[in-house]
């Protein structure tokens, strides 16, 4: 069933919705609030990175959520004070909780009807925006000012979003629930999304005018891409990892991180060269998911159900 439609077509050539775009939107919410008792719990850790140079080293699992319930989704504040995270409480929507790596406390940052999901801090520093499931069941994004406030539309006419990523001036790069799931780019310059690629994972980063991200493949595996303007170029790497989610341990060298069960691994975006970092069942963690480096490099959150 597909929500939004599209034909293989030149680069900047916009997505041409289709009537079905509410209807599989409503079915995913409809699925998705249904199933909220049925979550799997998560938590979220904090752990430790060391950085020496070519030798990278991660340690000290702390559970920073530690409770029954689903908490995902970390992204660390851009001064990397505090962790800003998706949570569902009391078989609810879901919310925007903060916890603040100083003073160890977790606050609430939405309370809302709606449900906000994936918090991504924007390139002015000064607010934040989520993907905000609206009254009527349609997905679009908004933003929060940092400091607080009302929350305010962005991009009105691009809707059925999953997963965001700020890209250069105010250009979003956007996941979108087609079918396959998609990445576009959209902007209030473009009338529609514009098409980069599909069979896409979630998580996508911005890194030096790139976007990376990764596309599923026949095997189940998940493949490095990059995507990047002017020229709308898109080159995939001969480089696997057997998840969809992964965050940049270490920029320059494109080095990246994400985990397998209980161990997480680091590998390259150009090239195959797979190393462990350290097995996490001793602290009871399994299926691990998201991960989110700081900004400084210095630590890392992860999503993980525990035993």
């Amino acid at each position: 069933m597909r929500i939004l439609s599209y034909q293989k077509h030149t680069p900047c050539e916009p997505l041409r919705k289709t009537f079905a775009v509410k209807k599989l939107a409503f079915l995913f919410l409809f699925f998705t609030n249904s199933l909220l008792a049925q979550l799997p719990n998560t938590d979220i850790w904090l752990l430790n990175i060391s950085n020496n140079g070519d030798s990278i080293s991660v340690s000290d699992a702390v559970n920073i959520t530690n409770r029954a319930g689903y908490d995902n989704q970390p992204a660390f504040t851009p001064d990397g004070t505090a962790i800003y995270f998706t949570s569902i409480r009391d078989e609810k929507q879901s919310d925007i909780y903060k916890y603040d790596l100083n003073t160890k406390q977790t606050s609430a940052i939405t309370n809302t009807p709606t449900s906000e999901y994936s918090t991504t801090f924007m390139k002015d520093g000064k607010h934040f925006s989520v993907v905000m499931v609206e009254p009527d069941s349609t997905q679009r994004l908004w933003r929060y000012p940092l400091k607080g406030g009302k929350a305010k539309l962005l991009l009105s006419h691009v809707d059925s979003v999953g997963y965001h990523c700020w890209y250069i001036g105010k250009k979003a790069a956007v996941y979108l629930l087609t079918d396959p799931h998609s990445l576009c780019l959209a902007s209030d310059d473009y009338k529609t999304p514009r098409y980069i690629d599909d069979h896409i994972g979630r998580c996508v980063k911005f890194h030096n005018t790139m976007l990376v991200y990764t596309k599923k493949t026949a095997e189940g595996k998940h493949q490095f891409c990059m995507f990047n303007l002017p020229g709308w170029h898109v080159k995939a790497y001969d480089s696997f990892i057997e998840s969809e989610d992964f965050d940049l341990i270490n920029k320059q060298k494109q080095q990246v991180v994400y985990g397998k069960g209980s161990v997480l691994y680091t590998t390259f975006v150009y090239e195959q060269k797979k190393k462990a970092l350290i097995d996490l069942s001793s602290y009871g963690i399994q299926n691990i998911t998201r991960i989110a480096v700081s900004p400084d490099g210095k630590q890392m959150a992860i999503v993980a159900e525990s035993k």
